[in-house]
């Protein structure tokens, strides 16, 4: 390919790509993806849409990853797109904007000066010298510092304030571009997943909700007490809690001790958030007098549902079931026996004293004195690295967005040239927004001069 037509391709693809055009279309497309995500339940099993969709839509959710559409390529490509978009408008119009401002027009000719949008001209006597000195002096207490020029005998006077509003504009472009960096972190990096914990237990791990395969967290968390409220009268939750505690290499972190955990207050350790998601039942503890049916003094048995328990003669007990009202006598927990020989014996543990069995069938009567639940805790667990950019990128948006619309870049032009024995005057200013709150502070600066006033404005 020659030069000519090389260049002639760049200014082309160049051209295309700063295009409203293509921002347009590129902001409806995500939009539209946007919109596609919402309507179609995400991060759901292959299987599940080959089931309710068909082989054939399965086949091209799959392709696009229609299924994790927020992380799928087509659409870190469109972000991808809409980013070099928006970042050849900013490039392609930024080296106007800071010519304009590091290296302003200081001696404009007076047809340009008449193009200004605001213009004024007068004859005032004295000599040049002194006018332009008094002229200084006021400017630069009434709108800015002053910039001094002579060029074959004419002065030109130059002052500009906010200037630096010129690149509100481009803070809030680059805060777009900041963010969007943000989430693509957040969605490449990032992860989410869940964490079931009981009661005195400890993961080292978590499912991952995407990929239904674990991830290592790179420490512990330890559940020491979950508790739940209940509105009264009624058995819907108000408020449940998990006391979580972080150990790392098996030892209590610091700081990081019984840890409160509610809805909308998670714990965050490491770059990672967990919070209260929802709890169940772990296991069922159970206290019996336990009293030997040979004679003996009764003692206290403790055990979990999903647990054996020992006795003094090497035999174990476990729990078989549970009934709270066992028809109309009270709860009852119903207990299997394995003795040391490999055989195996039942037994009834009443509440009521009354109904405990001591026909000799068991080498020991159980009485069931109390019944606690054992909960486990449902933690979901966010990471996202991008949270850090994306909220540098929000404090640059309201910061560009507050210079852009909220201040104004205002320049201010004097032409100072003798003439008949006078000097001949031309004033000429511009802002580049909120014009006509500087068409009044034009007026009054240019009464202001033409009375020769020098003390400040109240």
């Amino acid at each position: 390919m020659n030069p000519g037509r090389f260049s002639l391709v760049r200014a082309t693809l160049w051209n295309s790509l700063r295009s409203l055009k293509l921002t347009l279309v590129t902001l409806f497309l995500l939009a539209g993806g946007s919109v596609f995500g919402t309507l179609l339940p995400q991060n759901l099993p292959l299987s599940e849409y080959q089931h309710r969709l068909g082989p054939v839509v399965a086949r091209i959710i799959q392709f696009f990853q229609l299924h994790d559409m927020y992380h799928s390529w087509w659409f870190f490509g469109l972000l991808g797109l809409f980013a070099a978009n928006l970042a050849a408008c900013s490039l392609h119009r930024l080296p106007g904007v800071w010519a304009q401002i590091t290296t302003p027009d200081l001696t404009p000719s007076a047809t340009r000066l008449q193009s200004r949008p605001q213009y004024c001209s007068w004859q005032e006597p004295g000599a040049v010298d002194g006018v332009a000195q008094n002229f200084t002096h006021l400017i630069r207490r009434r709108f800015a510092d002053v910039r001094r020029t002579e060029k074959d005998g004419v002065i030109w006077l130059f002052a500009q304030r906010q200037a630096w509003s010129r690149f509100g504009a481009y803070v809030t472009h680059m805060a777009i571009l900041i963010i969007l960096l943000g989430g693509v972190v957040g969605g490449i990096w990032g992860f989410r997943g869940y964490v079931t914990i009981a009661e005195g237990q400890s993961v080292d791990h978590l499912i991952l909700q995407t990929a239904q395969s674990t991830r290592p967290l790179g420490f512990s968390v330890r559940c020491d007490q979950f508790s739940v409220d209940y509105y009264p009268g009624s058995d819907r939750p108000r408020e449940f809690r998990s006391l979580l505690t972080v150990l790392e290499n098996g030892r209590e972190v610091p700081g990081q001790v019984r840890v409160p955990v509610r809805v909308n207050h998670p714990l965050h350790y490491r770059g990672m958030t967990f919070y209260q998601s929802d709890y169940g039942v772990d296991a069922y503890v159970f206290r019996f007098l336990v009293t030997p049916q040979s004679g003996g003094q009764p003692f206290d048995l403790v055990m979990s549902s999903d647990k054996t328990a020992s006795l003094p003669d090497g035999a174990s007990v476990a729990v078989a079931g549970y009934v709270p009202d066992f028809d109309g006598q009270g709860p009852v927990a119903g207990l299997e026996i394995f003795y040391p020989g490999g055989e195996r014996g039942r037994a009834m543990a009443f509440h009521d004293p009354e109904l405990i069995s001591k026909d000799g069938a068991s080498p020991y009567a159980f009485r069931l004195m109390s019944i606690e639940q054992r909960f486990y805790t449902g933690l979901q667990v966010n990471s996202d690295p991008g949270v850090p950019l994306v909220w540098f990128g929000c404090l640059l948006l309201v910061a560009g967005t507050l210079a852009a619309f909220y201040f104004s870049h205002q320049r201010l032009w004097v032409q100072l040239q003798e003439e008949n024995g006078a000097i001949h005057v031309l004033l000429a200013g511009h802002a580049h927004r909120q014009r006509e709150a500087f068409a009044q502070r034009f007026e009054n600066l240019s009464r202001d001069l033409q009375q020769g006033v020098s003390k400040e404005q109240p």
